[in-house]
C-alpha cells in the first residue's frame, strides 16, 4: 500500500502540450504509483460542490494509468452531504476508464472529536470500502488485463483501447 498525499506533493498545473511536465518527477512518481497500484480509496474535501484543485489537478496528469482500475470514495464536507464533489471524482474517474465501487462515505464536522474522526457510522462505511477496494481492485485488473491481451478489436471491450498502455512493475 502505498500513500499519496496531495498536500504535500508539488506538481505543477497541468498544461497540455507542455512536453517539460512529462518528465517532471513529481509527475513522473504520481504516474508511476497509479500505474502500479490495483486499486485507490480517493478522499477529497469538498470545495464549492466539487473535488479539490489539488485532486483533479491529479486526475489531469493520469488517464492511462487508471484504466481499469478500481476506486472507492470518500469526502470530507462542511456540514453537506458530499454528494457532488463523490460524484465529482466518481465521474472523472470513468472518464479514466476506471470504476468506482457504488459504495461511499461522507464525513461531516459532527463525525470528529477535535482532529479524531470518531462517528461510528462514517468509520463504518470506510472500513467497508476500504475492504471492497483490496477485494475486487486486483479481480477487476485481472479481468481488465485479460481483455487488453485480446487485441484492439470490439471483442476487448474498452480495455481494447488501452492495449499499449501496459507498464509492468512498481514505481
Amino acid at each position: 500500500m502505498q500513500r499519496c498525499d496531495l498536500g504535500t506533493v508539488t506538481l505543477p498545473l497541468m498544461r497540455v502540450g507542455d512536453e517539460a511536465q512529462a518528465v517532471d518527477p513529481h509527475v513522473v512518481a504520481i504516474r508511476g504509483q497509479a500505474r502500479w497500484a490495483d486499486g485507490f480509496v480517493l478522499v477529497t474535501p469538498e470545495y464549492h460542490g466539487s473535488m479539490s484543485g489539488a485532486l483533479k489537478n491529479w486526475f489531469d496528469f493520469l488517464w492511462p494509468e487508471l484504466a481499469g482500475k478500481f476506486a472507492g470514495v470518500i469526502a470530507v464536507t462542511g456540514g453537506g452531504g458530499g454528494d457532488m464533489s463523490i460524484t465529482a471524482v466518481k465521474h472523472c474517474f470513468s472518464w479514466c476508464h476506471g470504476f468506482t465501487l457504488p459504495f461511499h462515505a461522507a464525513v461531516r464536522p459532527d463525525d470528529f472529536d477535535g482532529d479524531a474522526l470518531v462517528g461510528q457510522r462514517v468509520l463504518d462505511r470506510i472500513e467497508r470500502i476500504a475492504f471492497d477496494v483490496v477485494r475486487y481492485a486486483p479481480l477487476l485488473r485481472v479481468g481488465f488485463d485479460a481483455a487488453r491481451a485480446l487485441g484492439r478489436g470490439v471483442e476487448a471491450g474498452v480495455a481494447g483501447l488501452h492495449v499499449d498502455d501496459v507498464v509492468e512493475g512498481p514505481p
